[in-house]
């Protein structure tokens, strides 16, 4: 009967001390998490490619945003991506017109988009590797800040059938990643190329890359990010993932002809800014959309996040 007791005090000084370092370290982990993302600011810009006049104004209004990073959506030169690093239009149609970003030291992260494949997307990583300011160590890859992790995903491979034999690994790859990342993951972003719907005029991606991103991204992510859809949009939440759209870095066009309701979609030069809040050990992405030329908030919203669901 003593060791009964004995057991059954030393089980609750065991729950006791627990609740205490939970009670004593929970803010703790909340500062930590408070420290690595304060005054943190993602910038997202999409489908440049093109020297025109919007592109000259969209990449000015970077250059004078408060961005700590600015992260590309993809198609980052028109018509056809680059030969080689050493390819002309590489500074013709993106590090000259972005010159002042480069100049304020503000790291590009790269994600390729369809365009980009038209001729030697390796090429991209060789680039990133003579650039310390140019992100893009794979075709997909993960980064982590605080509790954000992000995953940029290579969606050409799934929107194009061509390449459909190097879709399985980089879907092992992101099995693997997100079940390693997941425990300390407490706001879970997705950035690819293509967008899973649209209220503009291209309404939905193909088959093979619907299902990609219905299995492994939507109902698994807090947020996806895209370019493609030459727009600024936040068309809402499927399966409790918000999918924005960044794409008017060049040649904006095709937003909704209808007025939408809770949602938004227009095709004004600007860019997608997220900025991270520490919540209650939550960790909350505030983002509003920009325009370039006025410098105007076009639209606002928020999203608490859940980490990795599955």
């Amino acid at each position: 009967m003593k060791r009964i007791k004995k057991i059954n005090f030393l089980s609750t000084f065991i729950l006791f001390i627990g609740l205490v370092l939970s009670i004593l370290l929970n803010p703790l982990y909340s500062q930590e998490m408070n420290r690595q993302n304060q005054n943190l600011v993602f910038c997202f810009v999409g489908d440049t490619g093109s020297v025109t006049e919007v592109q000259s104004v969209v990449a000015k209004s970077l250059s004078n945003s408060d961005c700590n990073f600015v992260w590309h959506t993809g198609d980052i030169i028109y018509p056809s991506g680059i030969s080689s690093s050493e390819d002309p239009r590489l500074r013709t149609n993106f590090l000259d017109p972005f010159k002042e970003v480069f100049n304020k030291k503000i790291p590009f992260i790269l994600t390729l988009g369809n365009h980009d494949y038209k001729q030697h997307p390796a090429a991209y990583l060789k680039v990133a590797q003579s650039n310390p300011l140019i992100i893009h160590p794979n075709n997909y890859f993960t980064k982590s800040y605080g509790g954000v992790c992000f995953f940029a995903l290579d969606t050409t491979v799934f929107d194009k059938l061509y390449l459909f034999h190097k879709r399985k690994v980089q879907i092992n790859w992101l099995i693997s990643k997100m079940d390693s990342l997941k425990k300390d993951c407490k706001l879970s972003i997705s950035v690819g190329h293509h967008p899973l719907f649209s209220s503009g005029d291209r309404k939905k991606g193909t088959p093979q890359l619907v299902k990609f991103l219905n299995k492994y991204v939507f109902g698994v992510v807090d947020l996806y990010i895209s370019g493609h859809n030459h727009v600024l949009a936040d068309e809402g939440e499927r399966d409790g993932t918000v999918q924005l759209i960044s794409g008017t870095g060049s040649l904006p066009g095709g937003s909704s002809k209808n007025k939408l309701k809770g949602r938004f979609n227009k095709e004004i030069p600007g860019y997608l800014r997220i900025s991270l809040h520490v919540k209650n050990q939550e960790i909350i992405a505030e983002y509003q959309f920009i325009a370039s030329k006025s410098k105007q908030i076009l639209w606002s919203n928020s999203k608490k996040g859940e980490g990795i669901r599955k």
